[in-house]
């Protein structure tokens, strides 16, 4: 598991934040996947909308970004460094929105990605996400959280 200390996003995470944002998708780049910039509007979603950073030290590993809606939580973005990959940081970034989820009294999770990330969509239904719709490239995904 990670030693990675999570935090909320300021502000002044932005630009590290983007850059991990850009490095965890270039991984796909040789693979002809057309994946929109997520990196776009984080000032934005940092200053209006739940943002969670994995850190050790000064290096950024990864990053959560949410949206608060009236029925679920949904997950914008996940995104971890391809250097940091295997450590846990994704895991423990899904398990802070868990948490915020419960704080809000939400008991549904929500996120959208590419079907051409299989490897993504695996890790997702291994964490317990099961597969609520498919429309084109888009894959869209739910996680039933049991109440507290």
């Amino acid at each position: 598991m990670t030693n990675a200390t999570i935090r909320r996003a300021t502000a002044a995470d932005v630009p590290q934040l983007a850059a991990t944002i850009r490095a965890a998708y270039a991984i796909y780049n040789d693979r002809d996947i057309a994946l929109p910039p997520v990196w776009d509007g984080l000032d934005q979603a940092v200053s209006e909308t739940p943002v969670f950073i994995a850190e050790s030290g000064a290096d950024l590993l990864g990053a959560i970004v949410l949206r608060v809606r009236q029925d679920a939580l949904q997950i914008e973005n996940l995104a971890v460094r391809p250097e940091a990959a295997g450590r846990g940081i994704g895991r423990a970034l899904l398990d802070r929105a868990e948490i915020l989820a419960h704080e809000l009294g939400q008991t549904t999770l929500l996120l959208a990605t590419h079907r051409d990330l299989s490897e993504n969509i695996a890790l997702y239904h291994h964490l317990g996400w099961t597969i609520t719709e498919q429309l084109g490239t888009k894959v869209k995904m739910q996680k039933t959280l049991s109440a507290i």
